[in-house]
């Protein structure tokens, strides 16, 4: 089957979108403070998402709303504003991405310890996936440096580790908390979450922002730049290139994509800033690659539509009872 030039290519482009957001917290860095980016980035993208769950006519519970508003304080609040004070605090984009990038490994290790007793060889995967995490880690301290050792650097790792903890507990929470049915026999979407939770997000940032004094937006041309490349790249045509893969692709080839976007992150990175790249950070994104694709949850086999119903079709041989045999059992049992 022939795919459009849009299929074959929206894997990479996806990667390369993902990252421009690390660049973007980079741009914004110099010239305006984390609060005040974040907060004009969601000035520009909720009102936009408002307006389009208002022309469809959507309309939620409130045990929808407290739902998404728990996951979007974790996952848009914590973990965007862990992102962008590393960054501020003079954190590689790269780096960044790289701590960012164990949080699928983080997810998958936990998972497989909750559900431990569920299915047959989920012992096996945990401990594989921990070795996994473990590797990812030495990757990331590579990557850091010995200078985040000496204390040259050590806050903005630390931002950054606990944004991706921040990411990791939203995930597990979405997946642990079930939505509650929609009004009208609807199923809630991503745009849904999107929209709620992005109104809670610029809530939550106008508030602080307006707390500390850092509301009003920057006179720089460079501020604008940012927030504009915010919204169009890492917004817009991030995730709307996640949501597109993931629907035509299932999510494990989003997550194995994503894995390298801490490298293409660096390269954005050098690229637009002159950041360098030592031959310890290298090794480090390397060794960190491998832990996380260890680590990784396996997808499963009959969630691609091409291979369910083919496999519920073909009956196991095992079943068949020899024909010079007679059957012993009644015709209805079975194992």
């Amino acid at each position: 089957m022939r795919h459009s030039l849009l299929y074959r290519i929206a894997p990479g482009l996806l990667v390369v979108m993902w990252s421009s957001g690390f660049v973007g917290a980079t741009l914004a860095a110099p010239v305006a403070p984390a609060t005040t980016t974040l907060l004009w980035r969601y000035v520009a993208a909720a009102p936009v998402l408002v307006v389009v769950v208002l022309a469809l006519r959507r309309r939620y519970t409130l045990r929808y709303l407290r739902r998404e508003a728990v996951l979007g304080l974790l996952g848009q609040v914590g973990y965007l504003y862990g992102v962008f004070l590393a960054v501020q605090e003079g954190l590689p984009a790269g780096t960044a991405a790289l701590l960012a990038s164990l949080q699928p490994a983080v997810v998958a290790v936990v998972l497989a310890l909750v559900r431990r007793g569920e299915r047959d060889g989920s012992r096996r995967r945990g401990t594989r996936q921990a070795v996994g995490l473990a590797i990812g880690f030495v990757g990331v301290a590579l990557a850091v440096g010995p200078g985040a050792v000496a204390g040259t650097g050590i806050a903005g790792a630390l931002w950054a580790l606990g944004a991706m903890l921040s990411l990791s507990a939203a995930t597990l929470l979405g997946t642990l908390w079930s939505a509650p049915a929609a009004p009208g026999g609807r199923t809630y979407d991503v745009l849904d979450s999107l929209a709620v939770q992005s109104v809670v997000t610029l809530a939550v940032f106008a508030a602080v922002a307006s707390a500390v004094g850092q509301a009003a937006p920057v006179p720089d041309p460079t501020f604008w730049v940012a927030v504009v490349w915010l919204v169009v790249l890492a917004f817009v045509g991030g995730y709307g290139l996640y949501l597109y893969v993931g629907r035509t692709r299932g999510p494990v080839v989003v997550s194995t994509w994503l894995y390298l976007t801490p490298a293409v992150s660096a390269v954005w990175a050098w690229a637009m800033f002159g950041e360098t790249l030592s031959p310890l950070a290298v090794a480090g994104f390397a060794v960190s690659l491998a832990g996380v694709l260890l680590a990784r949850p396996s997808g499963p086999r009959g969630a691609t539509p091409s291979s369910g119903p083919a496999d519920r079709a073909r009956p196991p041989a095992r079943r068949r009872p020899p024909r010079a045999r007679p059957a012993t059992r009644p015709a209805h049992a079975g194992p």
